[in-house]
């Protein structure tokens, strides 16, 4: 598959991924930035670098509804786009707590799976699983198999709460680009690790306390 044509497939997914969740707004302000300068996102303080592994910030989208928030994409030389979403549950930007943030994730696993019944091009979406693969710490993360017509696509998501807000990362790429998924995964850890790198020691787990996914968060993994 062509770079070009992984750019237009995976575009595909993303706008079908785009209906999770978190709606499509209609105007939002895109920010025209150097492509080496950082982006600093002015709600959450989170310093989103220019260059993060094989990926490269290209755009920066905000909108005034807290709802559809900010979007960072960063894309790589094999056609592969990497959002990540800044966002609200309502309009009044209320901290999103624990509890509203498990069900989120719950609820966005959900959609997603569902997504053959939004649109019949869209074959039924699987889990796939990833051996050996240990999600950051308190983050849901999980990998998709989609597959729109003829086209087959990974996806993989990473979702995290941070100081009210909600982060979530979406990835998707060709199969045939096998490289990707490591990619993939060092962007999350990399997005992790700034969520991560501020919080007090007490909170930090020691490692083999830790688990990949909230218990109640860990949906059953199809092959």
């Amino acid at each position: 598959m062509t770079c070009s044509r992984r750019i237009l497939c995976a575009g595909a997914v993303a706008g079908c991924l785009c209906l999770c969740s978190v709606p499509v707004a209609a105007a939002q302000d895109v920010f025209l930035r150097p492509a080496m300068e950082a982006f600093v996102d002015k709600d959450t303080l989170l310093v989103f670098p220019a260059q993060v592994d094989t990926f490269q910030k290209v755009r920066v989208r905000k909108n005034e509804n807290p709802v559809f928030g900010t979007v960072v994409r960063y894309e790589n030389e094999s056609g592969t786009c990497a959002d990540v979403y800044i966002y609200s549950l309502d309009t009044g930007a209320k901290p999103v707590q624990q509890d509203m943030f498990e069900k989120h994730c719950l609820e966005t696993d959900r959609d997603i799976l569902n997504l053959s019944a939004r649109n019949s091009k869209i074959a039924p979406v699987e889990h796939i699983e990833a051996p050996g693969r240990k999600a950051p710490e308190k983050g849901f993360e999980m990998q998709y198999r989609i597959r729109n017509g003829s086209t087959q696509m990974y996806s993989i998501l990473y979702l995290a709460l941070y100081k009210g807000k909600l982060v979530k990362v979406r990835i998707s790429y060709s199969p045939e680009d096998m490289d990707e998924t490591e990619h993939a995964y060092l962007f999350i850890d990399a997005v992790a690790a700034m969520l991560n790198k501020d919080k007090p020691a007490e909170e930090k787990k020691p490692e083999a306390a830790r688990q990949s996914k909230p218990e109640a968060l860990n949906p059953e993994t199809k092959s």
